[in-house]
């Protein structure tokens, strides 16, 4: 079973950042966003592009559902650990899940260093594992991998490393391959890339999380999905072949 995601990691594993790679421009006009995966990465709107432009008729019915969150915020931690968990466990089948990990946070690009410097709601921490969360995504792209792993991350207190370390443990992610993600331009990026898709769909003064279903956002989907998650995916969700889990909640 193959879960779509934002793949950006074609990225980190194709596109290699030179000394002048950054910024990276994301072309002015929306219709042309979508012509390669390459230039929908650097737009920050792989999901976007995969769900409504490339997608195939055999994945139609899943649920497109994306949460815009910062690592260490308490209400978005609360969220994973509550709602997004057991939606994961019981009706992955049937919905397209994707972290954005960014949040309240903004940046500024240095030309001196040609990087991107984040300022984070919560302090460095958690900068460093917002980045951390991004990087695994990006190395570890199936939902499978990286779900477990943020879930850990978020349901455990500590010193940001020190859990990150032992969450991968448990988790079979390698450790070593998200760090190597963090210290480079290619980290950088790709956490530049989840702040313009942030910028770019959650209004600046909305709290996080902040989440969409099929692109949309409103009150009662906000509301509906910190509630009872599980029955909004099964709400929405217009296929033939409802997870059992979906048809205890009708």
């Amino acid at each position: 079973m193959y879960v779509v995601f934002i793949l950006i990691v074609s990225i980190y594993n194709v596109f290699i950042l030179s000394t002048t790679a950054l910024p990276i421009t994301c072309p002015s006009s929306t219709g042309e966003w979508c012509q390669t995966k390459e230039i929908a990465a650097i737009c920050g709107v792989t999901e976007q592009c995969t769900s409504f432009v490339w997608k195939t008729t055999a994945d139609n019915d899943r649920v497109n559902f994306t949460i815009y969150y910062e690592s260490l915020c308490a209400d978005c931690r609360q969220f994973t650990i509550t709602q997004v968990w057991f939606a994961y466990q019981a009706v992955i089948d049937i919905v397209n899940l994707t972290f954005i990990p960014y949040g309240n946070a903004h940046e500024v690009y240095r030309p001196e260093t040609q990087l991107y410097q984040f300022y984070c709601q919560h302090g460095s921490d958690e900068c460093y594992a917002n980045l951390i969360h991004t990087c695994a995504i990006a190395s570890y792209p199936d939902i499978h991998q990286h779900m477990p792993f943020l879930y850990c991350m978020d349901s455990t207190f500590g010193d940001v490393e020190t859990v990150a370390k032992q969450c991968a443990r448990n988790t079979s992610i390698d450790f070593e391959k998200v760090a190597t993600c963090t210290n480079s331009r290619t980290g950088n990026q790709l956490q530049h890339i989840y702040a313009v898709q942030t910028e770019q769909t959650k209004p600046a003064d909305a709290f996080v999380p902040y989440v969409t279903l099929n692109g949309n956002h409103t009150d009662e989907i906000q509301d509906l999905a910190q509630t009872d998650l599980i029955a909004l995916l099964c709400k929405t969700y217009k296929g033939s072949n409802p997870p059992a889990r979906c048809k205890k909640t009708k």
